[in-house]
């Protein structure tokens, strides 16, 4: 024996050491292919392996002389044979009968280049050839060939589980990611896109969803490897150009996850093949998941994941549909709960405005309403129910419809507050409720009468002209608690341009960024910097916080401004309506400031204009609305 043989066994030694930590055959390669050569007559190595995918990869090692392992083309020949061996022995010696059967005329070229070959199979990685070119074939060279050949095949083994398991460790990353994005919104459309990006392009070349929608499937997000050909696939998808809008038109959809077809798309958008999971949810279908791939792009169906993926994409689906629909049902029955509109009253400015806790689906119990008496007196209320949820629903309405069955009657607020207390505690009724109330009238010589209530309610809040803010001086007891409510009112005198504010305690618990409550005094000084703007802009700033808090429970807002009688009220061509309402002002008192803010409106806005004045002569409002409901407004202080 040749002395270069005495280091096989060490060499084999090392050999499988490495197919235990080499991440790929090509790092065992070399010293595999120099551990063959130094075999005695061991001209040169070859190695051929064809991928499960087909393609053949061809590996020729030469010894120091530089002689190549046999005539070219040969060992793109006997990789030709690898994929016809069809052995439960992954390791067997090709004889010349079995190459003639396979390959004729192959035999001859073996023999005549003294090559000797083992054919392996390495599972899911494919087939392949390892090869060695010998001056003689001898015994020692050839069991040497085939354990090299042992060590490969479990090199190659270990290396695909070693992979199996890195892509399942990727796929569970990748659905938990995908089940935060679905579970941290409700929007599920934009979820779901974001979803498809993950997808796209880590495990498949293009995808789509569809998610039910007015008794049919909807395509609401599409994702390509390709931006160009994303439009594309997104306008076939919507057109129905495809072949699966057979199974979005309704088709049987059972066992679509465990078969991939021809996507049936049109060649521009370069997708070739598909897989279809349908979303099921409770017994429902609630969309389909689609993922596309191209021709020859190398990227795997995952059955696994595609099933993963779609049940927990479909209730995410069924889970943001359940709560739209409870969501619409909660808004409903809350608007049921409040007035649809508010009565106009003369001289007077109203406005109202609900603010939804956003992080419940339950119904609240804070109402308002406005009564307009049979002689002309006007009442406002704010209430609070103590609570949520359908029991809370039950008493507010129970409370408004007492409220204002009462004091439509003709009844004080105070008789109407009683009545209702007495109900509540003959009926036993378990919960309480707040309230707060303002008269307003008769109009007296100096100013409109105004009377407060406030039944264990926060007290409304009075907004002067002149900027100061005070808290009506009215006080009770809650409702539905104790027979006695001792209730104590307050009277004030509401000058044109006064503002008076009933809300519920929702407002004042608001807080900041920083986290503290914004608070009476916060409220105060924010109703002195907005007392200038309409009632309604008014009620919409301090529900959305007015850029200075955030509001996250249940409020409701009732603004009530006192105008004063109409000095002028009347639509005109905007050409006249500078000399209209200059001559108003005047009317109330020369010496107020003429309007020329306004001027900007009236040039941007020709055509009809609704000119409106209003005050005394200490101060005066003008409001000027045109066709579309564009307004313009200011005051004028003496």
């Amino acid at each position: 024996m040749d002395p270069r043989s005495d280091s096989w066994p060490d060499r084999l030694h090392t050999l499988w050491r490495s197919a235990f930590g080499a991440l790929s055959t090509r790092q065992l390669a070399r010293e595999l292919y120099t551990g063959l050569l130094s075999l005695p007559g061991v001209r040169a190595v070859f190695g051929v392996r064809v991928g499960a995918d087909g393609r053949v990869q061809v590996t020729r090692w030469a010894d120091a002389t530089g002689l190549q392992s046999g005539p070219p083309g040969l060992a793109e020949e006997v990789c030709g044979l690898v994929s016809a061996l069809t052995s439960g022995d992954p390791i067997r010696h090709l004889t010349l009968a079995e190459v003639t059967d396979l390959s004729p005329g192959l035999a001859e070229r073996l023999a005549a280049a003294g090559l000797l070959v083992v054919a392996f199979d390495a599972a899911e990685r494919g087939q392949g050839v390892l090869g060695i070119a010998v001056d003689e074939p001898r015994p020692e060279v050839t069991t040497a060939l085939a354990q090299a050949t042992e060590v490969v095949i479990a090199a190659d083994h270990r290396i695909g589980e070693q992979r199996v398991l890195e892509d399942r460790q990727a796929l569970d990353a990748l659905l938990a990611e995908a089940s935060l994005r679905m579970d941290a919104s409700l929007d599920i459309a934009d979820t779901l896109r974001a979803v498809l990006r993950m997808v796209v392009p880590a495990l498949a070349d293009g995808a789509a969803i569809h998610i039910r929608q007015d008794g049919g499937m909807a395509p609401i997000a599409a994702a390509h490897v390709d931006a160009q050909r994303e439009r594309l696939l997104t306008e076939h998808l919507a057109a129905g150009r495809w072949a699966g809008q057979a199974l979005v038109d309704g088709a049987d959809r059972s066992g679509l996850d465990d078969e991939a077809r021809p996507a049936g798309l049109p060649p521009e958008v370069g997708l070739d093949t598909m897989t279809i999971g349908v979303l099921r949810a409770r017994g429902r279908d609630v969309g389909l998941l689609t993922f596309f791939h191209r021709r020859g792009s190398g990227r795997r169906n995952s059955t696994r994941l595609l099933r993963d993926l779609a049940s927990r994409a479909a209730l995410a689906i069924d889970n943001a549909t359940l709560y739209e629909q409870r969501r619409h049902d909660v808004v409903s029955l809350q608007q049921h709960l409040l007035p649809a509109v508010l009565p106009e009253v003369p001289g007077v400015e109203l406005a109202a405005g609900y603010n939804a806790a956003d992080h419940t689906m339950e119904v609240g119990g804070d109402f308002y309403g406005v009564v307009d008496q049979p002689g002309g007196t006007v009442i406002a209320l704010v209430g609070d129910v103590c609570g949520r949820g359908a029991p809370a629903a039950a008493l507010t309405g129970l409370a408004r419809h007492t409220l204002e069955t009462v004091l439509a009657e003709g009844g004080s607020p105070r008789h109407a507050l009683g009545t209702l207390n007495a109900k509540m505690l003959r009926n036993r009724i378990s919960r309480f409720l707040t309230i707060a109330t303002a008269t307003l009238g008769p109009v007296e010589p100096d100013g409109l009468r105004l009377e407060t209530l406030a039944a264990g309610h926060p007290a409304p809040l009075l907004v002067r002209r002149e900027g100061t803010v005070h808290e009506c001086g009215c006080t009770g007891r809650l409702v539905g608690v104790l027979a006695d409510l001792r209730l104590r009112s307050a009277v004030d005198l509401l000058r044109p341009g006064d503002l008076v504010v009933l809300f519920s305690d929702g407002l004042i618990e608001a807080r900041d960024p920083d986290g503290g409550f914004f608070g009476d005094s916060e409220l105060a000084r924010t109703l002195g910097e907005l007392r200038a703007l309409p009632t309604a802009r008014l009620v919409d700033a301090l529900l959305t916080g007015s850029d200075r808090y955030h509001v996250n429970d249940d409020v409701a807002v009732l603004a009530i401004r006192y105008l004063g009688p109409p000095v002028l009220d009347r639509a005109l061509p905007s050409a006249e309506v500078t000399d209209a309402v200059t001559a108003a002002v005047r009317a109330l008192n020369p010496d107020l400031p003429p309007p020329e803010e306004l001027l900007a409106f009236l040039a941007e806005h020709p055509g009809e204009i609704r000119a409106t004045v209003t005050g005394d002569a200490r101060w005066a409002r003008i409001d000027l609305t045109d066709a579309n409901g564009d307004q313009a407004w200011t005051e004028l202080v003496a």
